[in-house]
């Protein structure tokens, strides 16, 4: 698999972990250094090399129950992706955004981010983003009425039918027994490509006040595969609300798993991606 940024921090710290975590295998700051090599036709300095681990520790130390292992010289996987394949596909987008054709299949990334959701605080999701499923109606005002029956809250007027979702991908709540509106709602954007700061403020909340007269104010919410480095995490969380990245999928769903046939195409679709990046 190439590095495609290997002059990047990030983005070579992405690949380490999606390689050693497909292969199960263990990697070598020397044998790291030549990959870089190869990638970018120039040898790779000590010091990034030695930045790219100081990186993997720092996220060593973030994820709950590391699926990795960080030592002075080498980095070696410690958990089986395919117990958790949502990783693997985080991964993935992470390290190769949409490039490859990979943005095709940013639906299984709005999916993972409605089951991380709900796992975390025991929320009623719905996938809301275009393209829609099979089984949900095309036109964005009957979809807007739909979820505003199901979360219980006042539908006012629809979007525009041009408008496809609004810029919502997923949206959350968490009800009361008595069914009734002021309750915790979340709606959230996605975003799997490298360009992903692009989105941190395209979330239309106040469109969406206009559509459906809520209870209480929605939370602002935003779902990447990425990890948000420390200098980034204030303005981002500022600019986009509530951050779900790939370190809070990973530690959510690695105690509270997908649900079995979602893991088993989770699965497939990886080693399918892995054969082709790897072709």
């Amino acid at each position: 698999m190439e590095i495609p940024k290997p002059d990047n921090i990030e983005n070579v710290s992405d690949w380490v972990e999606l390689k050693i975590s497909y292969d199960k295998s263990k990697l070598s700051k020397a044998q790291l250094a030549r990959y870089i090599e190869e990638n970018s036709g120039s040898e790779s300095e000590e010091s990034f090399t030695n930045n790219v681990w100081n990186e993997l520790a720092r996220r060593e130390s973030a994820y709950n129950n590391p699926p990795f292992k960080v030592e002075s010289k080498i980095v070696y996987s410690v958990i089986d992706w395919e117990e958790i394949p949502a990783y693997l596909v985080c991964l993935i987008f992470s390290v190769y955004g949409g490039t490859h054709g990979l943005s095709a299949s940013a639906k299984l990334f709005e999916r993972i981010t409605s089951q991380t959701i709900e796992r975390y605080g025991e929320f009623k999701t719905k996938i809301f983003g275009w393209p829609v499923g099979p089984s949900d109606p095309k036109d964005i005002k009957t979809r807007a009425e739909i979820l505003a029956r199901e979360m219980n809250e006042i539908f006012i007027e629809p979007p525009d039918a041009e408008k496809k979702d609004d810029t919502l991908d997923v949206a959350a709540w968490k009800p009361f027994h008595d069914g009734k509106s002021s309750q915790i709602v979340l709606l959230v954007q996605c975003a799997t490509g490298w360009h992903w700061e692009q989105k941190t403020r395209e979330l239309r909340m106040k469109a969406w006040a206009q559509y459906i007269h809520w209870g209480c104010d929605p939370v602002k919410g935003f779902a990447i595969p990425h990890i948000v480095g420390e200098r980034k995490w204030v303005d981002l969380a500022l600019d986009a609300g509530l951050i779900i990245d790939r370190i809070r999928i990973y530690n959510i769903l690695i105690n509270k798993a997908t649900d079995v046939p979602f893991r088993s195409e989770l699965k497939m679709w990886c080693k399918e991606q892995i054969i082709r990046l790897d072709s």
